[in-house]
């Protein structure tokens, strides 16, 4: 049986136990995220029936990493759950994954991890002061992240020419143009001295004109951005560290210097009250 059999044969299922056509559709679109998730997956054997509870889990946490708040996290794993309880019906598997993952708690899991001064201090001691390009990019990275609070899938598309560097000061346009909702984010001084050093050393392949590349000179890709991260905290001695993290750090002081609509324009939100979620 496929995977569209078996999501056909679920839809049925939702259908004849007299739910809602708008929370069938909602789970069918649940699944369907969950799926290409899995596809997604660095094991392209990996399919909605290989699936484990550090699947599950993991998956979750990259719903995390793309700001979803815990309601919708776990709106997600109910989903999940109630799939593979269906999949139990068919027989197809002996056990559900998702019930070995517990839901979050929605009033803490929203409050935001926020990096003290010191902590940022641990933080960028463990990437150093590097002669080396990958330790200068990783440099400029950090700082990019906490000097602006940009999500991570904005930094990896950020090309040369979206850089000014003057001396003492510079800036960033983040988006293709401020027409299509681009803006234009200030750096400080450290910032700018990091990203003039990796500009120095800087290797991309022919053609990349990325702001970061990797080793081997392609587009730095979002995983590799949160591996880095998660690699210099942890080597910092910090839990639970991502580049989330760096946004939540950084709309957190923003907000207590500045105007709400001021910071929200900063993040790229549409209005202040998606700022909620940043207030510690």
């Amino acid at each position: 049986m496929t995977e569209g059999d078996i999501l056909a044969r679920f839809e049925e299922n939702l259908v004849s136990t007299g739910m809602a056509p708008t929370t069938i559709a909602n789970y069918l679109a649940d699944i369907r995220d969950f799926s290409c998730w899995i596809n997604g997956l660095h094991h392209p054997e990996t399919s909605l029936l290989d699936v484990t509870a550090d699947h599950v889990r993991r998956y979750c946490q990259a719903l995390r990493r793309q700001e979803r708040s815990a309601a919708t996290i776990n709106r997600r794993l109910q989903a999940v759950r109630k799939f593979y309880d269906f999949g139990r019906q068919l027989g197809l598997s002996s056990h559900n994954p998702a019930r070995d993952v517990e839901r979050l708690d929605e009033q803490s899991a929203d409050s935001p991890h926020i990096l003290s001064a010191d902590e940022v201090r641990k933080l960028l001691r463990a990437v150093g002061d590097g002669m080396d390009g990958l330790s200068r990019r990783d440099r400029a990275v950090l700082l990019l992240l906490l000097d602006t609070g940009i999500r991570v899938r904005e930094l990896v598309d950020l090309r040369l020419d979206d850089l000014g560097l003057d001396v003492g000061s510079g800036y960033v346009l983040v988006g293709q143009d401020l027409q299509s909702g681009g803006r234009y984010l200030a750096l400080g001084p450290e910032t700018c001295a990091a990203l003039r050093a990796y500009l120095r050393v800087r290797a991309p392949a022919h053609g990349v004109d990325h702001l970061f590349v990797n080793r081997q000179g392609r587009s730095l890709s979002t995983r590799s951005v949160q591996r880095l991260v998660a690699n210099h905290a942890r080597a910092a001695g910090l839990e639970g560290v991502s580049a989330y993290t760096l946004r939540n750090t950084f709309a957190h002081d923003a907000l207590e210097q500045s105007d709400p609509s001021e910071v929200a324009q900063l993040l790229g939100l549409r209005d202040v009250t998606g700022l909620r979620r940043y207030r510690g």
